[in-house]
């Protein structure tokens, strides 16, 4: 019987190269918690958990308060009996996300296997094709930052969207710019109603540019809107806001209410919760999206095995290394301008620390 022995929580703050601004929020840097599990074999797990208040409705001050006391009252049970007991929870999805995170990869390193040997999944693909996103701005910023992202060679880019007729002419005046070739993923956040959803389909449908999917265009609770959005269009309409947990998923797949869904680990609660979803929805034959918040390298790397290793997942959007500034991370995944690459299998996630960057972005509670 292995056990948890020690944890520590600690503070991540990164800076980000630009800001991240959608119809719901605005962010300057990764602010988040980090999670190290140490087991009685010696054996040391990572995780991260990233704080979205906007998304979850939870501080990271409430993040570190459950963290800390699940860990306290679990201290030297049994890892497998304390994982069940993690996923039990319901709520607190961005802090669990994080511990069941160091929990696997602890166990995946007392076991001497690579994560997705732990996972129960396989390693089916060594790159992802990724996308990277664009932030509402102004036209003239769009149109900057869209030249800046085509040469440095991306195929896929979202923008975010809000409410309002300028918006759709700050896209569609794109048109020209973009080729053919690279997709668009375009993201209102639930800022349109069902009439602007409408509009904005019948717009991109006449225009050259080659849209992939919409994301939660329309309120989370506006189940009957995103029926009727999926079945006047032949663009996938993906269900984001509106899921987290495998009923949530189950609820939106059986009644039609949007055409493919989103997955993210600050959503669902963890590795476990997303396999179960991405599972269901395979047997739906419905596709999923796996993405991110503002995340660094353990939670992106986790993500990256999950989507090359379950074949549900047809898209990705885990565009977190091209926002942040730095890492005190060595090791998992590289984005490389659309790419990501995984590494060969290692132990566990095969993350380690920079020392030497530790104090600048890993603090004390």
């Amino acid at each position: 019987m292995v056990k948890i022995i020690g944890y520590q929580i600690s503070k991540l703050d990164i800076p980000l190269k630009r800001p991240f601004i959608t119809s719901i929020r605005m962010s300057k840097n990764l602010k988040g918690i980090f999670c190290r599990v140490r087991l009685d074999d010696g054996s040391i797990g990572l995780g991260e958990s990233a704080e979205n208040i906007k998304l979850t409705g939870e501080s990271r001050d409430e993040m570190y308060r459950f963290a800390k006391d699940f860990f306290d009252e679990h201290l030297n049970d049994d890892v497998e009996d304390t994982l069940l007991s993690l996923q039990g929870f319901i709520n607190h999805v961005s802090i669990r996300y994080g511990m069941e995170t160091a929990i696997l990869d602890a166990l995946a390193r007392s076991n001497q296997v690579g994560i997705s040997e732990e996972l129960g999944i396989s390693n089916n693909k060594r790159v992802l094709a990724n996308d990277t996103t664009v932030s509402v701005l102004n036209s003239e910023e769009t149109i900057k930052e869209t030249k800046r992202i085509l040469a440095r060679g991306y195929h896929h880019i979202k923008y975010k969207m809000i409410s309002g007729n300028d918006e759709l002419s700050r896209i569609l005046q794109l048109e020209d710019l973009i080729p053919k070739t690279v997709s668009i993923r375009i993201d209102p956040n639930q800022s349109w109603d069902y009439e602007e959803a409408l509009t904005a389909i019948r717009e991109f449908d006449q225009s050259k540019l080659n849209i992939e999917f919409i994301e939660q265009p329309v309120k989370i609770l506006d189940y009957e809107a995103m029926k009727k959005i999926s079945a006047k269009t032949t663009i996938p309409i993906v269900a984001d806001e509106s899921v987290f947990n495998l009923e949530d998923a189950k609820n939106i797949i059986d009644h039609g209410y949007g055409t493919a869904i989103n997955i993210k680990l600050i959503k669902c609660g963890g590795p476990l919760e997303a396999i179960e979803i991405a599972g269901f929805a395979k047997r739906h034959g419905i596709d999923c999206l796996f993405g991110c918040t503002t995340e660094a390298n353990v939670a992106l790397t986790t993500a990256a095995y999950i989507s090359s290793g379950v074949s549900s997942i047809k898209y990705i959007d885990l565009d977190g290394l091209d926002y942040i500034a730095d890492s005190p991370f060595i090791g998992g995944i590289q984005d490389k301008c659309g790419n990501i690459e995984i590494p060969e299998q290692s132990i566990g996630l095969g993350i380690g620390l920079l020392e030497n960057k530790l104090k600048n972005y890993i603090t004390d509670f």
